[in-house]
């Protein structure tokens, strides 16, 4: 008789972060040797962001750098519920979370301890289901320590008394363990470049003054923007208690660093809370000494040979399958009705809490596994665009969880209400196989879409999207060098590889379904 287990799967693989886990293991290592190494010892806590891998992860790398061959009794991550409201901190009341790279079990034990040490912690999966700040921190620590267990907590409404509730329960149960708490946060939202720059130094000098009261203080009154505000104040009270009395900024970025968008851009902090045991005076300075990553790998997983290996092994997984006359899908119009109405039906049904009403899929075509992208759009303005290029999913899946990303969890924008269902449009663009060119000239613009990659840097750029802003080959390959982050000019570099492929996109407005 098998024993049943609650496990939260994953709910934003092949958005924020690739399903495929080889391909995940590698983007994890590739973000951690782009990182610089520093020896800093007894770290009790780290601040990490939690967007998409393409837009936070290098800078969530500088956090999980420091802590490469360290161990850790067990690990709390501490997140904010972006989604539904409830006014305590919750522990997930299940057994595992699941990722692409497998299962990551809940510490009970200490979990226990914890719901027993404060009124304002309970066990419950409420803040958990929807909740991508946790999840998107588990494949970095699933990489570098492979199996471990963690408590993950979600604090709800983001009040003092829930804040002190979980910080110093953390720090009174595990004074004298070994134990690694994680803050996820990311900083500012949606003001222009230079803006957010001075908006998130104003918490960059806060955590790194360590100074807790403040901190807290500025966020519960709005003067600073955190959407993890709360469990940074939490994790720096627990880091505290534990005997942490230094902090470090790692890293700051924000997307517009990354894909060069800056009219409305989102912060991203990477720091290090810890106990610094030598005591300052004369010569002698805090034990932290910088290593750079090509002198000094602690992951060990740096030569050229496996770097190449790698590479080999992304082209060949984008290329699968790949053909000369790349195609797209060819749907017929009752097809593409469904997957608009599986893709408006996602999105309700997760906005408002019920059961999605989407009957069994017969149909093979929309049973074959495929890559897709969701876009949204209210009033002709973007709100939101997700996708998986990855066929690993029948098609109608796909856009089923694409849909609700795009409407929930694109980083750029905020998710989409209640209020905002009945005036979204929806778009579906069903991708082809991706195809690695060395001649240019097989671009044509207007029929296929560029995936740029550069190193640990990527980015992907719709068919439509050329066509929408009248851009040629030239100015398409500098647009999607932006998206990737990197250097306009970019495309033109040897070890840059560019893959095109096509989409049959396609529309409510276009359709009209009833």
């Amino acid at each position: 008789m098998y024993k049943y287990e609650k496990i939260r799967d994953s709910i934003v693989a092949g958005s924020f972060y690739p399903n495929d886990p080889y391909v995940l293991k590698m983007q994890v290592e590739d973000y951690l040797n782009n990182a610089n190494f520093l020896d800093i010892n007894n770290i009790k806590a780290l601040i990490c962001p939690h967007a998409g891998y393409i837009y936070s992860g290098q800078v969530a790398a500088y956090s999980y750098k420091q802590i490469i061959n360290k161990k850790y009794d067990s690990i709390i991550i501490i997140s904010p519920s972006h989604s539904e409201f409830f006014d305590y901190v919750s522990i997930f009341d299940g057994d595992a979370y699941s990722t692409p790279l497998g299962r990551v079990n809940v510490d009970k034990k200490r979990s226990k301890l914890l719901t027993e040490s404060s009124p304002y912690i309970r066990f419950s999966d409420k803040g958990h289901n929807d909740e991508h700040s946790i999840e998107v921190q588990l494949p970095f620590l699933q990489h570098i320590f492979g199996e471990f267990d963690f408590i993950p907590v979600v604090i709800g409404s983001q009040t003092r008394q829930n804040i002190h509730g979980i910080g110093k329960a953390i720090g009174k149960a595990f004074k004298g363990e070994n134990v690694l708490v994680i803050a996820s946060t990311d900083l500012s939202h949606y003001h222009p470049y230079g803006e957010a720059v001075i908006l998130d130094k104003q918490v960059e000098k806060l955590v790194e003054k360590f100074d807790i009261d403040d901190l807290e203080e500025e966020f519960l009154k709005s003067n600073i923007e955190m959407c993890g505000g709360g469990p940074v104040a939490a994790a720096m009270i627990a880091a505290k208690n534990l005997g942490a009395n230094k902090a470090l900024i790692l890293k700051y970025l924000n997307s517009g660093d990354v894909s060069g968008e800056r009219k409305a851009v989102v912060g991203y902090l990477a720091a290090a809370l810890f106990e610094d045991k030598i005591i300052n005076g004369g010569d002698k300075e805090m034990n932290i000494k910088k290593e750079k990553i090509n002198d000094k790998n602690p992951s060990g997983k740096n030569s050229s040979a496996e770097t190449r290996t790698t590479k080999e092994s992304i082209n060949n997984s984008l290329q699968e399958d790949a053909s000369e006359d790349i195609t797209s899908m060819n749907l017929n119009k009752k097809e593409k009705i469904i997957l608009l109405e599986i893709a408006r039906e996602s999105i309700k049904s997760t906005i408002l809490g019920i059961k999605p009403n989407i009957p069994t899929i017969n149909d093979v075509i929309l049973n074959e596994k495929c890559g897709a992208f969701v876009t949204i759009t209210i009033n002709g303005k973007l709100r939101g665009c997700i996708g998986n290029i990855r066929a690993v999913n029948p098609l109608w899946e796909t856009v089923k969880m694409m849909a609700k990303e795009a409407a929930l969890n694109d980083p750029r924008f905020y998710p989409i209400t209640a209020r905002d269902i009945e005036n979204i449009e929806i778009e579906i663009s069903v991708l082809s196989p991706f195809k690695l060119i060395n001649n240019l000239n097989e671009i044509k613009v207007g029929k296929h879409g560029l995936f740029i990659k550069k190193g640990f840097y990527q980015g992907l750029l719709l068919p439509q999207v050329a066509t929408d802003y009248s851009w040629d080959r030239t100015q398409f390959l500098k647009e999607t060098c932006n998206k990737a982050g990197l250097y306009e000019n970019s495309w033109r570099e040897k070890d840059c590889e560019i893959y095109i492929f096509s989409a049959t996109v396609f529309s409510e407005e276009e359709l009209n379904p009833s």
